[in-house]
């Protein structure tokens, strides 16, 4: 079962570089991994893609430990380590994605 939601949240931080890519009709698009803090302390990973190009140009400018808030739909999921324990991921298809202005001028 897959649960998909119009939402909005904001990320602690973001982890590595976004990389661009291109679908097979050659679309460009982004993907991002961020880490979201949950209300226990924990942190839960977060799978970003986006199509919009205003929020790809927001991502691509993106560096490892920027603040970032998202816009777009979320589906919850869980991932099963090797040791077999669940954890919780998120994937989300940013329509939108806002940044503080002094990380958009880099």
């Amino acid at each position: 079962l897959s649960i998909r939601r119009q939402r909005q949240m904001c990320i602690r931080d973001s982890t590595g570089t976004p990389e661009h890519r291109s679908d097979r009709n050659r679309r460009p698009f982004m993907v991002a991994r961020v880490r979201s803090e949950a209300s226990d302390g924990t942190s839960i990973p977060v799978n970003v893609v986006a199509f919009d190009a205003q929020a790809c140009e927001v991502l691509r400018n993106l560096i490892e430990g920027d603040a970032v808030a998202l816009r777009g739909s979320f589906t919850p999921k869980v991932w099963i380590d090797r040791q077999e324990q669940p954890h919780p991921v998120l994937d989300v298809v940013a329509h939108q994605v806002m940044a503080t202005p002094e990380f958009q001028d880099r």
